[in-house]
């Protein structure tokens, strides 16, 4: 009877042995597949040709990187104050360290970039205030300059009570010579019968000496002055500041460098141009080209009134709507009638 047992015993040992060997057992997992790699942020950067404090033309391609930043995470990188015996090094380091896109923000930069493009295919250069391209990799993007100077000189025209107005411009180039036509234009179309005093200091850093011009057209009766020369234009701020005269600002909002004497700025919005360029390079719509941008585009466009709409209510309306106008089209701008 033990004997029994004892063989019972092991045969269901081992039973039990042999269903647990042959168990089912469950399919190992497949691996998982690797994350996608996540993209590189885009890399841009910007040549100024003077500070970015300026109030001015630099602070508004300062604004335009933090645009770009915010919009699409962008790395940004920038070099200010860039002479244009560096012009070429400064772009070829931002090449050299991968930037997708290096903007000149200045038609000074044209020609610099014109050379270095060439040996970096992969960077797309873009030169602001420019018509300059090479039909690959260097593009240039313009503001309708006319159109800033028309708007100051109509608002000027519409404000002034001795009917003299004044534009001054620094350099006589053409991002700055355009737009004082403009001005000249848009005075005499609110009143063919004013007079406009025009002159080039032929500086863009010169604050004192831009500030004596301001005096001397001041002395001549002038009420309103406009002025577009970057740094130096705060000469013609604190001149009409000093005398209780008038200032129509350039670029940017300049109205808190003087709230008693700024009444209005037209706008060059670069963080427009900068955004627009870098949104067809991001989804691959872009071509080398040369862009203009304007009131359409809201790339020109007024600052706050500040209170003045108050002060100046009919002035507010006049001006709107002839920024509509420039808009649909109503309204063209011809300059080739005016000199300096």
């Amino acid at each position: 009877m033990k004997k029994k047992l004892s063989v019972l015993l092991v045969l269901m040992l081992v039973f039990a042995l042999f269903t647990g060997c042959t168990s089912t057992e469950e399919p190992a997992a497949e691996p998982s597949e690797e994350p996608a790699e996540e993209a590189m942020p885009m890399k841009v950067a910007a040549l100024m040709p003077g500070p970015i404090n300026d109030m001015g033309w630099n602070a508004t391609a300062y604004n335009g990187l933090l645009a770009i930043e915010e919009q699409f995470g962008a790395d940004i990188s920038y070099v200010e104050n860039v002479s244009s015996s560096d012009m070429e090094e400064v772009f070829r380091n931002f090449a050299l360290q991968d930037y997708d896109i290096v903007f000149g923000h200045g038609f000074e930069f044209g020609d610099p970039a014109l050379r270095v493009a060439e040996e970096f295919p992969d960077t797309t250069f873009i030169i602001v205030s420019s018509d300059i391209t090479n039909g690959s990799n260097l593009s240039s993007v313009n503001f309708a300059a006319p159109q800033q100077g028309f708007i100051a000189g109509a608002l000027a025209a519409l404000i002034t009570e001795s009917d003299v107005v004044a534009g001054i411009g620094g350099l006589d180039i053409p991002p700055i010579r355009m737009p004082i036509l403009g001005f000249m234009a848009g005075a005499e179309y609110v009143n063919p019968d004013i007079d406009v005093r025009t002159v080039m200091t032929g500086s863009m850093d010169d604050v004192a000496g831009l500030k004596e011009t301001a005096y001397a057209m001041l002395d001549e009766d002038a009420d309103v002055i406009f002025a577009l020369a970057d740094q130096a234009g705060m000469g013609a701020i604190e001149a009409t500041t000093e005398r209780g005269k008038w200032s129509i600002g350039a670029n940017v909002d300049q109205n808190e460098r003087s709230p008693q004497a700024v009444v209005q700025s037209v706008i060059k919005d670069s963080p427009i141009l900068f955004t627009y360029m870098a949104e067809m390079i991001a989804n691959g719509t872009y071509e080398a080209g040369a862009y203009e941008l304007g009131v359409a585009e809201n790339a020109i466009s007024l600052a706050d009134w500040h209170g003045y709409d108050e002060e100046f209510p009919e002035a507010k309306a006049e001006i709107e709507k002839i920024i509509e106008g420039l808009k649909s089209g109503e309204i063209s701008i011809d300059i080739s009638g005016y000199d300096l």
